[in-house]
């Protein structure tokens, strides 16, 4: 369990990290709307061509969407002391856990939500401050013309053959925190000891041509050729697939990598009404249907909604879901912004 003492750390250190990008609310037209988050790349294109309309016509009002990761919009969160800069904001299970919940969120206003009863229970956070709205799949992204061999295991990103082609987004997104968690634990380490991480890492670096911010950017390197091969998530490969990319998705011989999304209402919104309508669309049987198919590949959550054909190149449905590795965040969290801030020292390129 967190102390106060821990809280207060990386408190101070979410606003540290993104004190800098705080610029106040974003701006609202004259007709009603909201502001929320979403993430960079693949699941952006999914919110603003699936989502949003879906809570359009359900509303009739507005929606102001920002990319960011969660470490950014967590640190205005932070940074904005009760003058909220969102309406509501999704995050990543980590992310969202590392904050003091009854200071940041609202309780989800489960009486507006229909949709909540056809979430499982295990989709529902028991202290009532999210929803899960979807989750994401990692594994090794190759690009299947220069790369004729599927990588089999992640120490095949260590192979010499790969030097200057091996892409790698930074630690402040959720993808390489779980990744690197999850190299920590295959080399004798755990969420509470990276070391055998960042030394997997620094082996690495000599096939790591380029560091990007989030995976979005990653996954538009992949776009341009510049990478060949990277951690990534299957919706951003199924992205890449349908704009002509030669990409696929190898899993590796110890098994897929699963992190859970959550959708929150702010704390201290004044659209309450209209953030409980937003995430209540995103858990809705049609949006989570067309972001479960091509070209997303969103893990549904709602328990009407059947995995796609083509998720089911991954998992066949939710029980072969639940085997896939996972990350102890409760572990994870008091050290986050230690790690990050020794991956920001350590790795260059």
């Amino acid at each position: 369990m967190t102390t106060d003492l821990e809280r207060r750390r990386l408190l101070q250190g979410l606003v540290g990290v993104g004190a800098t990008a705080l610029a106040g609310r974003p701006a609202q037209g004259q007709a009603r709307s909201i502001a929320a988050s979403t993430f960079p790349g693949a699941w952006e294109e999914a919110h603003r061509s699936i989502l949003v309309p879906a809570f359009q016509r359900a509303t009739g009002a507005g929606v102001n969407l920002v990319a960011a990761v969660p470490v950014d919009t967590l640190s205005k969160l932070v940074a904005a002391k009760g003058t909220a800069p969102y309406d509501a904001v999704i995050l990543d299970e980590g992310p969202s856990l590392s904050v003091p919940q009854e200071e940041v969120f609202e309780r989800i206003p489960v009486d507006r939500m229909p949709n909540v009863k056809d979430l499982p229970k295990k989709f529902v956070d028991p202290r009532g401050y999210s929803v899960f709205c979807s989750a994401q799949i990692i594994g090794i992204a190759y690009n299947t013309e220069k790369i004729k061999t599927p990588p089999r295991s992640w120490n095949d990103l260590l192979n010499p053959e790969y030097k200057g082609r091996v892409g790698l987004a930074a630690m402040a997104g959720t993808l390489t925190q779980a990744w690197m968690a999850e190299m920590a634990k295959l080399h004798g380490g755990s969420e509470e000891n990276m070391e055998p991480a960042f030394q997997f890492v620094k082996k690495m670096l000599p096939n790591v041509s380029a560091l990007t911010p989030s995976p979005g950017a990653l996954a538009t390197l992949f776009q341009q050729g510049q990478v060949d091969i990277a951690v990534h998530y299957s919706n951003n490969v199924g992205d890449l697939r349908a704009k002509g990319v030669p990409i696929a998705l190898a899993r590796p011989d110890t098994g897929f990598v699963i992190i859970r999304s959550t959708m929150h209402v702010v704390k201290g919104t004044k659209q309450l009404d209209l953030a409980a309508a937003y995430v209540n669309a995103s858990i809705s049987p049609e949006v989570q249907t067309r972001m479960g198919d091509a070209p997303y590949y969103l893990v549904p959550t709602n328990s009407k909604v059947p995995f796609s054909k083509g998720l089911q190149q991954y998992a066949k449905d939710m029980a072969e879901l639940e085997t896939f590795r996972t990350v102890d965040w409760a572990k994870f969290n008091p050290r986050r912004i230690e790690y990050i801030d020794r991956f920001n020292r350590e790795v260059k390129v």
